[in-house]
């Protein structure tokens, strides 16, 4: 008998990000199916047409809590213009370095919606962070995204204040090479 080591939450979103980011690469369809993820969910359920390109790609068994970061991070792909899968970039780090590009300001309010306290998660506020992010030109790593999102409900608070800590370092690197320059 044969067993295979379970494959670990970062691993299964980057192969799930990869099938995703190739699905909307290559197929216009796809694209358009995933993009009806970005409006408002009737009942907390992902539209039907993003079923085909998600639902072969979840666990099994999938709480529909952790389902939802699976659909909306597809969802906020097919919005987006860049990616930087493998980058480690959090969305704290990449509003940071958006913050070079635009007011600190906005970014700051961006990132306080994300991490407010709010038992559904920040998904109602990740598409305006991924909007600046990417006009910004500053690409996002979507597995890790999609790993944070995935243990939300077990790390919330943790990945709330790992953001808020990227964000802030990043700013403070930015400052430091401004002070140098």
């Amino acid at each position: 008998m044969t067993t295979t080591a379970p494959t670990s939450r970062r691993t299964r979103a980057a192969k799930f990000v990869d099938h995703i980011a190739h699905a909307i690469a290559t197929d216009r369809a796809a694209r358009r199916a995933l993009a009806s993820g970005l409006g408002p969910w009737p009942d907390q359920q992902p539209p039907s047409p993003m079923h085909q390109y998600v639902a072969p790609w979840l666990p099994p068994d999938l709480h529909p809590r952790r389902q939802r970061a699976y659909y909306t991070v597809a969802a906020l792909m097919s919005s987006a213009n860049r990616s930087g899968t493998g980058s480690r970039t959090s969305i704290g780090t990449a509003l940071g370095h958006a913050s070079t590009h635009m007011s600190s300001a906005t970014t700051r309010h961006q990132l306080n919606r994300l991490v407010r306290p709010n038992p559904d998660g920040p998904y109602e506020d990740l598409r305006g962070a991924v909007r600046l992010t990417d006009n910004a030109g500053v690409p996002l790593d979507w597995a890790r995204l999609l790993a944070e999102l995935d243990s939300w409900y077990f790390d919330g608070p943790r990945t709330c204040t790992t953001w808020q800590q990227d964000y802030f370092r990043t700013i403070a690197r930015h400052e430091r090479s401004d002070d140098h320059d």
